[in-house]
């Protein structure tokens, strides 16, 4: 591990973040859902039992495929990571320690367990402190390669989401399908521009801030801007993460027994993880619903798109509260045992 100490101080004002990012309680997150059932029951005139009757014989199989895709995206992000910090140095690559693609792929999975549970998106803060807490290493940097992360998202999405839009943009969906695809280029637009703007003025911005915040902006920016190597593979990575997040949606669909059209399914997901960027509820809940329920109502009844919405969002945010859940707890113990008995120095770790 590399020792860091004079950064660790340097970066003091950023860890203020510590412990913060879990300080909702989950039962916010739960009385959001409630409020999303209230108003899809009365907005959308939506018939319970009978969406509740299809949720029930939904095929287990097609179910658990969908399931198993979702959390296989984890150990790609875990690498996708591990490589934005290589290119950012804040891990040398020749390290003979590395970090592991499994340990920084539940370090994602974490960080989308209290992003589900808090406001604001503070899960993506929480990834940072983890990282920082056991390498010793940057956090603003951390932080920078976050926003790269952030970024890469957002642009492979909206190219995604233009190929998708050929097969919807036309008949009755077309008005909405090009609502949210102008609303995409908009987000997409103003993320280029920020970009360019931090490349070419982001070093001037740090005179504008506080003397104690100089030193960690300047980190953040270089890691930031840093992470944008290796383009091709990170790109590739990242269309392969949206692909099967879209394949979930569509086993979700065949395990109800539903018709709807690849582009649709594509193209509502693909929407759908743009609303689960909106930072104003835990893990976009009930704006996600919402967006996701109007655009497969395009093509299904309301109560069938209903049904699509809670069974994908069981695997989704509910799972993934209750699994985190487990998961964050279990690590936290490890690591509490760890740090009251710490292991006896022995050789170097094998370089995974």
């Amino acid at each position: 591990m590399q020792n860091n100490a004079p950064e660790q101080q340097a970066d003091a004002p950023w860890l203020s973040l510590k412990g913060k990012a879990l300080a909702l309680p989950t039962i916010v997150s739960f009385a959001f859902a409630a409020l999303f059932i209230v108003f899809l029951l009365t907005r959308f005139d939506i018939d319970l039992s009978s969406t509740w009757k299809e949720v029930r014989e939904a095929n287990p199989g097609w179910f658990l495929l969908a399931f198993l895709i979702y959390y296989a995206t984890f150990p790609l992000r875990g690498l996708r990571w591990r490589i934005l910090l290589h290119n950012a140095q804040v891990i040398e690559k020749k390290a003979k320690v590395q970090p592991k693609v499994r340990e920084l792929g539940v370090d994602v999975f974490i960080s989308f367990f209290a992003n589900s549970v808090s406001f604001f998106r503070l899960g993506d803060a929480f990834r940072g402190y983890l990282l920082t807490d056991k390498w010793k290493v940057s956090f603003p940097k951390v932080i920078g390669t976050i926003l790269a992360e952030r970024i890469l998202d957002v642009g492979v999405v909206f190219l995604l989401l233009l190929i998708a839009s050929i097969g919807v943009l036309r008949g009755e969906a077309s008005a909405t399908a090009e609502k949210v695809v102008i609303g995409a280029g908009i987000v997409a637009v103003l993320v280029g521009v920020a970009l360019v703007a931090m490349r070419l003025f982001g070093m001037r911005l740090s005179r504008f801030l506080p003397a104690k915040l100089h030193v960690p902006y300047e980190r953040f920016h270089g890691g930031t801007m840093a992470s944008f190597k290796n383009m091709p593979v990170l790109i590739t990575i990242t269309a392969l993460i949206w692909v099967m997040e879209a394949a979930r949606l569509y086993f979700v669909v065949q395990a109800l027994g539903f018709e709807v059209g690849l582009a649709l399914v594509l193209f509502s997901a693909l929407a759908n993880s743009l609303l689960t960027t909106i930072p104003i509820t835990p893990g976009g809940l009930g704006i996600v619903e919402l967006g996701l329920t109007g655009l497969l109502a395009l093509t299904l009844p309301r109560s069938d798109a209903a049904g699509v919405t809670l069974l994908d969002r069981s695997i989704s945010y509910f799972s993934l509260v209750i699994i985190g859940g487990i998961v964050f707890a279990t690590r936290q113990a490890i690591v509490m045992r760890r740090r009251k008995h710490p292991p006896t120095p022995t050789s170097s770790p094998r370089q995974s």
